[in-house]
């Protein structure tokens, strides 16, 4: 059986990595699409990613639909700014912060809205794993940058 916590973290992996990485390719390329891409394959990809951009229409999500997106929207810049360190490992370990920290404060929503014993529980697990990860990464970050 999936645990919600791993679902949940799985879940907002892949929404990041759906959004952020087209973007970061544009930015990366200076505004142009694909160049040097055999394909087009990098354009197809960023042009899947606009589509669900424009359908996920913010005036038809409810409170908490949009506090969910708007923690998203951080985690994934806060990822972004990690991978831009030209060190693979530092690069890792800020990404996993932020990571981290997006599962907390997705934690934190879900706590403020839901009444279901089950996903508290599972909420209030996440939440104390993912902050002393955080610590942890944190820790371990501030060594590797003396």
């Amino acid at each position: 059986m999936i645990r919600v916590s791993t679902l949940l973290t799985s879940t907002t992996l892949a929404f990041a990595l759906a959004t952020a990485l087209p973007a970061a390719a544009q930015q990366m390329q200076g505004g142009e699409h694909s160049r040097g891409m055999q394909g087009g394959s990098m354009q197809g990809l960023q042009g899947q990613s606009m589509q669900g951009m424009q359908q996920m229409n913010m005036e038809n999500m409810n409170p908490v639909q949009k506090e969910f997106h708007a923690s998203m929207q951080e985690m994934n810049h806060e990822m972004m700014q990690g991978m831009m360190d030209s060190d693979p490992g530092k690069s890792w370990m800020k990404q996993m912060i932020a990571h981290h920290h997006g599962a907390v404060e997705m934690s934190e929503i879900v706590l403020k809205h839901t009444k279901d014993d089950d996903v508290r529980k599972e909420a209030r697990k996440t939440k104390e794993q993912n902050e002393k990860d955080i610590k942890e990464l944190q820790a371990e970050l501030r060594k590797k940058e003396r």
